[in-house]
């Protein structure tokens, strides 16, 4: 394999970061083979009945998700499909999903000329929803929002299949063999050039992405060295946090010196973080924290 080099302008390519998964998937030539996947028994299907309705970050609760699209949607549509990718479990995942489903109706409503309002039934395309796993939780193949909040007793209900095994014969078990190779290498490696070149050396020999990864090498080794950044910068952000409530509550021994200690840590964490290029939304996205519990901080600590 050709030798991989970094350059030295991580941080600035870090501001307009697109991830692996997403790359992939902005093609709909992938998008149309990852529904002929999971429906092969649709023959009839053609790249043109794809359309993409992946939730952006435009509107006012921020609600967005990694991947959506609708078949036939010109012929009142068929299915719509959403997709999110986890490498880390989170327990509120069916409720993120209910939420893309309904904004993905509503905007579906608006473009199809329907309404809610309407005395007549309006046409809504079948759902399917999908998680992508990349971790290495033991999971059921598929979880349900009444099971999870409500131990199965409540009228309302979404279930969500999960994806999770590699291999290279589909596109999602593709990507999924791709992942769970970065995360073995970076246990060897950790943040080291060593860990790209083998990430990329074992995966072309697995037939893990190999059109992708021969189409958009450098900007497969930009996003993984970008990756490496953003855990670095949660890993730095944790200890911070943590060394300053330490310090802070030895020093005052009160419950209230802790948790000032704490949010002046993640205060000046997070104005590094800025300082770097990172944009509140961005921190909002990597720490898993509201926009504006970060303007808050910042606010209230500078």
């Amino acid at each position: 394999m050709e030798d991989i080099t970094l350059t030295d302008d991580r941080t600035a390519k870090y501001k307009t970061k697109d991830s692996v998964f997403t790359t992939l998937f902005k093609d709909i030539n992938n998008v149309f083979e990852l529904y002929k996947e999971l429906h092969p028994e649709d023959t009839a299907a053609k790249i043109d009945d794809i359309q993409i309705e992946t939730l952006q970050t435009v509107f006012i609760n921020d609600i967005y998700n990694d991947l959506g699209f609708i078949v036939n949607a010109d012929r009142k549509g068929k299915y719509v499909l959403l997709f999110e990718a986890q490498s880390k479990w989170t327990e509120n995942l069916t409720l993120r999903i209910l939420l893309y489903i309904a904004e993905t109706y509503r905007r579906y409503l608006k473009e199809t000329k329907q309404s809610e309002h309407n005395a007549t039934r309006v046409h809504l395309p079948k759902p399917e929803l999908y998680v992508i796993y990349t971790g290495n939780k033991e999971l059921a193949d598929e979880i349900s929002f009444k099971d999870d909040y409500f131990d199965g007793d409540a009228p309302l209900d979404v279930r969500v299949k999960i994806l999770r095994q590699p291999g290279n014969t589909t596109i999602h078990g593709q990507y999924i063999g791709f992942s769970k190779v970065y995360d073995e290498q970076r246990k060897i490696y950790g943040n080291k050039l060593e860990c790209i070149r083998e990430t990329i050396r074992i995966c072309l020999e697995r037939g893990y992405l190999t059109d992708f990864i021969n189409q958009h090498k450098q900007e497969v080794v930009t996003m993984l060295s970008d990756l490496f950044d953003e855990q670095a910068q949660r890993e730095q952000y944790d200890i911070a946090v943590r060394e300053e409530s330490r310090a802070q509550g030895k020093a005052e021994g009160k419950a209230e010196g802790k948790a000032e200690g704490k949010a002046e840590g993640k205060a000046e964490l997070l104005r590094k973080l800025i300082d770097l290029g990172n944009s509140i939304k961005q921190l909002s996205a990597m720490f898993e924290m509201p926009e504006s519990e970060i303007e808050n901080l910042l606010a209230m600590n500078s």
